[in-house]
């Protein structure tokens, strides 16, 4: 018989039962506290829409491409809401990393991201 200690989990909070909606929680975190969970769970919602945004900006800047700062200063947007967007869209196949670089505002190289439709 398994000893139990005062941080043994029970089988059922080992494995909870599966979600009845699992696309109510898309885009939440798969991990971290649950004040990470209810942040992810108001913004969802909006990070559609920003992710949007993010990529028409990208798009139809052609070749050209644009780095995560020109994105960030042409939306609007912090560093915090427009990179896990980029990052998803990335990850979707719908942006790439083009090979250019081009100095951040600190005069760091930065990655200049196109549509995968451009070549």
């Amino acid at each position: 018989m398994e000893e139990r200690t005062l941080f043994s989990q029970s089988n059922q909070e080992r494995d909870p039962p599966p979600d009845p909606e699992p696309s109510r929680h898309a885009c939440l975190p798969h991990s971290g506290p649950d004040t990470s969970r209810a942040a992810a769970e108001r913004i969802c919602p909006v990070a559609t829409a920003q992710a949007a945004r993010v990529f028409h900006f990208i798009a139809q800047r052609g070749d050209e491409g644009a780095t995560d700062h020109e994105v960030q200063a042409e939306l609007g947007m912090t560093g915090d809401s427009e990179r896990p967007r980029r990052w998803s869209l990335q990850r979707s196949g719908l942006i790439r990393d083009s090979g250019q670089r081009r100095k951040s505002p600190r005069g760091r190289q930065a990655i200049v991201w196109i549509s995968t439709e451009q070549k």
